[in-house]
């Protein structure tokens, strides 16, 4: 830019040299010729007038008026265009002076002559002299003003336009450094070229990316710098470059592009051509911007293969498995194909996790993993669908062929050994098959057949294959029973669970003032009517979707407790809440009533959680655990359905519960049975004994509730008491 700047400056300098030196020599040399042509002109005149009067004496006198002196030098002197300082001479025809008037003027001098006639014949002339010393004088002075004028007008037509064009240069290189900085600073790759597609410019970014400088590529062939490839096909991909200058657009990648670089490695890119336009809008060259997007690519990648894939085991992950399921479906409603679900479950993997530890479980199936892979096919879907659950979708497949292969997996899994810290762990699989038909509505029911299978033949005793059949009324079962999975989970997004209560009635003064209700769950069918617990309660277990039903019914109660409270007066009431073996053994349950605690208050005595009978001797060391965490914060415990255990008076003593729940078999006949009558008077003497409050299931007429107050029993509960109602209109 600054040799341009000195080229131009050199150009404007010699135009105002040329200018001033035009304007020193116009000024004397106008003036002159102005000044002589006038002084000419008025020679011209006094000549032709002087003249003129001498013809006139000629005319009078042809003869002898030369001779006339003092005539010629009056004419000379008094007509009325006077001398002023010019010498006139008047001639004869032969050019011998007749006459001279005025004295001879200085040095330079300027002769107009003029004929003198007699009857129209030339007789002689008459010669008017005048000095132009005075235009000499002018020019010279003329001259002294055109050298001024001529400096003025160099300084002006050379500062001012060089003023401009530095302030213009200055503007123009502060621009064009601060694009040049703005570009070196930015991290994409950026490349000017000029309308033939050559490169002119690359920023710091382009060559740290194309591993070139300025110097090695300038004047080359865009395209025989950057060669940008497909990142699936690896195809060559045409210059974005020359498209957006042959389209006169802007070109924007389609986000698959990879930059080939001069050392073999390429780069994942995104490019963005544009071509450059100047004033006329033609395209005077383009710029070609690259963007390293290789960690966003990768990152989008990773995320779209973990949407996709189990992050342990690297298979297939549920949802993958499904939409796969879901679309050989419609193959199979289009165009029959054949294609079969193979559902596994690991037996005894628990085992590992238990023994060996988490980190044993994982490797033990990341393991497994690959032994499932080498005994699909290619075409196969392989999927880890679960903890110990594993999927394959067996394209274009026979039920006979797919039973075959089933067959490898059993043998392959049962064979397989994996040492871990010096202990050999093993597993069995139950495996159920189902075939994907045109009558399937949905991937879901597809799965949910193979999982009934599968489960059946883990009932059946495990390390086996069960193949879904319709007409098999146990997998039948099963199958409705998988169905419940999708209604449960379509009741917690519609809200369609129901609180109601079944109050107690107090027996005997020992039971206290407190009033108590039995929380009671009941799900809405979508058509007005509601579902009992035991309609969709075994399948939310079999599933394990008793935490979560668990926790939706503690968190409705304590919210609403306090109301609950108002809309009886005020007195004090312990609402009394199912709790589910699952739900115990949960991580963070506990953690979980404390908070709900803390947040609505309700206060210590009013919250009685009950327990089966099954539940607590299960897991015995964990129920004594999780009950003496509750009670820490003030929750009650009952045992309910007593009675009707194993070893019911062995445990019982161990337990820190506050109700024992009589088994309404023990109830329900009580008037008339005196087993019955014996085996509840029983337990209600043994509960006062171990400091325990009594309460009688299934109450259901008042001569069961006399018989009960006689026996002192605490508490009666039944419909002979109080049919279920909803427990609040809010909740309900």
């Amino acid at each position: 830019m600054q040799a341009r700047s000195d080229r131009i400056a050199r150009v404007i300098t010699r135009l105002a040299v040329g200018v001033a030196v035009l304007a020193v020599i116009s000024a004397p040399l106008g003036y002159s010729l102005t000044v002589l042509r006038d002084v000419n002109r008025e020679l011209e005149f006094k000549a032709k007038v002087k003249a003129t009067a001498l013809s006139g004496l000629i005319a009078e006198n042809p003869d002898a008026w030369m001779f006339a002196k003092n005539r010629l030098e009056g004419l000379i002197t008094r007509e009325p265009v006077p001398l002023a300082g010019e010498q006139v001479e008047v001639f004869d025809n032969d050019g011998q002076l007749i006459h001279r008037s005025g004295l001879p003027p200085a040095a330079p001098t300027l002769t107009q002559s003029y004929p003198l006639y007699d009857a129209g014949r030339v007789v002689g002339r008459l010669d008017v002299r005048a000095s132009l010393r005075g235009l000499v004088h002018g020019a010279v002075y003329a001259t002294v003003y055109g050298m001024l004028l001529g400096a003025l007008v160099f300084l002006i037509v050379r500062t001012l336009p060089l003023r401009a064009l530095r302030r213009i240069l200055k503007e123009l290189y502060d621009e064009k450094e601060r694009t040049e900085t703005t570009l070196q600073a930015i991290s994409d790759a950026v490349i000017r070229t000029d309308a033939q597609g050559r490169i002119r410019y690359v920023n710091l970014a382009a060559q740290a990316m194309l591993g070139i400088t300025l110097a090695q590529v300038d004047g080359q062939a865009i395209a025989a710098v950057v060669r940008l490839r497909d990142d699936k096909s690896h195809a060559p991909l045409d210059d974005p470059l020359a498209q957006a200058m042959a389209k006169e657009t802007v070109i924007a990648g389609q986000g698959h592009s990879e930059l080939c670089r001069p050392d073999q490695s390429v780069i994942a890119v995104e490019e963005y051509a544009a071509p450059i336009f100047d004033e006329m809008g033609v395209i005077i060259g383009g710029v070609l911007v690259l963007r390293d997007v290789s960690l966003t690519r990768a990152f989008t990648e990773q995320r779209a293969w973990e949407a996709t894939h189990d992050a342990l085991t690297g298979l297939f992950n549920r949802r993958e498995f499904e939409s796969r399921v879901k679309a050989a479906l419609l193959g199979v409603q289009a165009s029959g194909e054949n294609h079969v679900i193979c559902f596994l479950d690991l037996d005894a993997f628990k085992v590992i996790n238990d023994t060996g530890g988490h980190t044993a479980g994982d490797q033990f199936l990341i393991q497994l993993a690959h032994l499932l892979r080498s005994c699909v096919r290619d075409s196969d879907t392989l999927a880890r669908l679960g903890g110990d659950e594993f999927g394959v979708l067996l394209h274009g497949c026979e039920i006979d062929h797919a039973k075959r292969i089933a067959a490898d997996l059993l043998a392959a899994i049962k064979d397989f050994r994996m040492t871990w810290e010096s202990k050999v762990f093993s597993v069995g699989v139950s495996i159920g098959l189902t075939v994907i038909s045109p009558e399937h509505l949905s991937a879901e029911e597809v799965i949910g057949e193979a999982d009934s299978a599968c489960y059946w033949a883990k009932d059946q005793g495990r390390n086996r294959i069960r193949v879904f059949l319709h007409t098999d009324k146990q997998l039948a079962q099963r199958r409705v029973q998988s169905d419940w999975v999708a209604r449960i989970r379509e009741a917690f997004d519609l809200n369609r669970f129901v609180l109601y209560q079944q109050t107690y009635l107090n027996l005997s003064p020992a039971a206290g003032e407190n009033a108590h209700l039995e929380v009671l769950l009941r799900m809405e069918d979508g058509n007005g009517g509601f579902i009992e617990p035991e309609g969709f309660l075994n399948a939310a277990e079999r599933y394990n979707l008793m935490p979560e039903i668990d926790r939706w019914v503690i968190r409705q109660v304590f919210s609403h407790y306090h109301q609950l409270v108002a809309e009886r007066g005020g007195g004090p009431l312990t609402c009394c809440i199912n709790l589910s073996g699952a739900s115990i053994n949960t991580e963070g349950f506990f953690d979980f009533i404390r908070q709900q605690i803390e947040r609505y208050q309700p206060g210590a005595g009013t919250i009685c959680f009950e327990l089966t009978e099954n539940v607590a001797i299960n897991n015995l060391q964990a129920t004594e655990q999780f009950i003496r965490q509750c009670k820490s914060i003030g929750i009650e415990f009952a045992l309910d359905d007593f009675g009707i255990g194993n070893s019911s008076l062995g445990y019982l003593k161990n337990l820190s519960v506050d109700y024992l729940k009589i088994d309404g078999g023990f109830i329900r006949n009580i008037e008339r049975d005196k087993i019955d009558l014996a085996l509840a008077e029983t337990v209600n003497r043994i509960g006062h004994i171990l400091g325990k409050k009594t309460v009688a299931e299934h109450v259901e007429n008042d001569a069961i509730i006399d018989i009960l107050r006689a026996m002192g029993i605490d508490y009666a509960q039944g419909n002979g008491v109080c049919p279920p109602c909803p427990l609040l209109a809010r909740i309900s």
